[in-house]
């Protein structure tokens, strides 16, 4: 039986009380893992007092912090190609803390407008469809939004919390993706440009039952979840303050995707110094805001011969990445090179077709030769570390060819979701390759 919602919106607003007025409410039970079909009554209340019999407290939220600036100086020459993520934790699902650079060509208090100004999100987020301010109170306003997706909508209760002239937090209070957080650090660069901090963390694994099974599915998911999101939303800020401070650009790229040109990682810089305790991304997007390229990279302690035999041993590949159901090398490969059929099964697309891999330029290269796999290259760069280990970089184009048909029914809707998507996918891949090293 389901929660009526006018009980659901009561114990909503009992939490953004609580988080306005500056207390800590009472941890709500977590809910059940099991599909909606299988569920019994649910009482959100029932059990939720401490020391309650059989009461499960939610495990707690990750403390959220802005990069050094250290960081943030080894991060700043990447933000010429576009913006730059820095994943911590990326495999201990919701303790994933993401934090995305952007550089805004607008002045911190008009990205600080645009952040607190929940009343004028729709002119800018093509994905929502409704957005209500509940509240105000001195720097803290409690708002609910609402997007309409494909297969489930989602409404979410937040409180916001302005620290400042140059921080603002926010606190996802109930929703269908689950709990969450996020906090914005904006940075001077110039009179009229910022630096555009946005740290999240959220667990999608105590929302709604078709992300709990998503979230299931790798040690990544989620971080590679919250990716894409914080992609688009960063993004998104960063250009409707352009637009007020004078810019003519859209609020969108024209187009999602943008010239690929010759995949290459960033030049070898300070960043890769960050991969030793998080993973990093990279995008490189045109202009006009549309995606060309996304590297992820990550430290490892193996050393750049285990890393390269893993990537050569092809058949093995299913063993690497479980979403691979089948792999048939094609006999009579010219040398230096091997030819392979395969099919990659996701829970909601599903992709057959040839792939070459082959080294060429100190790379390992994996080329999309026929089928869906058709123009959709990666290339693999294995650098060793002086102190040990080695730096593993991926990169590729769009990855438009592995999204299912809800996310590219969701991309329809705001272009940037690519963009995010480019980069949630490969982190997720590169993780893969790297566990068990």
């Amino acid at each position: 039986m389901e929660v009526p919602t006018v009980v659901k919106h009561r114990r909503a607003h009992a939490v953004l009380f609580a988080l306005l007025a500056g207390c800590h409410p009472t941890p709500r039970a977590q809910a059940p893992s099991s599909p909606p079909s299988a569920q019994g009554p649910l009482d959100l209340d029932a059990g939720a007092a401490e020391g309650a019999p059989g009461a499960t407290r939610d495990p707690p939220a990750p403390t959220l912090t802005a990069l050094s600036p250290a960081e943030l100086a080894a991060l700043r020459p990447l933000l010429d190609r576009g913006p730059a993520l820095l994943v911590r934790d990326a495999d201990r699902g919701m303790e994933a803390r993401i934090t995305l650079v952007n550089r805004a060509r607008a002045p911190v208090a008009t990205v600080r407008r645009v952040i607190t100004t929940p009343d004028d999100y729709l002119t800018f987020m093509p994905t929502l469809r409704s957005v209500e301010v509940l509240s105000r109170h001195n720097n803290r306003t409690a708002f609910r939004f609402h997007v309409a997706a494909p297969v489930f909508n989602v409404t979410a209760l937040s409180a916001m919390t302005e620290l400042g002239e140059r921080r603002v937090d926010v606190s996802i209070v109930e929703s269908e993706t689950g709990p969450g957080g996020s906090r914005w650090d904006l940075t001077p660069d110039g009179p009229d440009a910022t630096l555009v901090q946005l740290t999240t963390w959220g667990d999608p694994s105590r929302g709604h039952w078709m992300l709990r099974q998503l979230a299931r599915r790798s040690p990544a998911a989620i971080a590679g979840m919250n990716v894409s999101a914080d992609t688009v939303l960063a993004l998104g800020v960063s250009r409707q303050a352009e637009r007020l401070s004078g810019s003519s650009a859209p609020v969108r790229p024209s187009e999602p995707i943008g010239p690929q040109g010759p995949l290459a990682p960033p030049p070898a810089g300070p960043w890769r110094a960050l991969t030793h305790d998080a993973t990093l991304l990279s995008l490189s997007l045109t202009p006009d805001g549309a995606i060309q390229q996304v590297t992820v990279a990550a430290w490892t302690r193996a050393s750049p011969d285990a890393v390269l035999a893993r990537l050569r041993d092809v058949p093995g590949h299913p063993r690497v990445w479980g979403s691979i159901q089948s792999i048939e090398v094609v006999p009579g490969t010219p040398a230096g090179e091997v030819r392979y059929r395969s099919v990659v099964q996701n829970p909601l697309s599903r992709l057959e077709g040839e792939q070459r891999l082959v080294e060429r330029d100190g790379a390992v290269w994996i080329e999309g030769t026929g089928g869906d796999f058709s123009g959709a290259d990666h290339r693999y760069d294995v650098t060793p570390e002086p102190d040990g280990g080695c730096v593993v970089a991926m990169t590729g184009g769009a990855d438009y060819n592995r999204a299912g048909w809800l996310t590219r029914a969701l991309m329809a809707r705001d272009p940037w979701l690519v963009a995010g998507f480019a980069g949630s996918w490969k982190i997720v891949w590169l993780r893969h390759l790297l566990r068990g090293l």
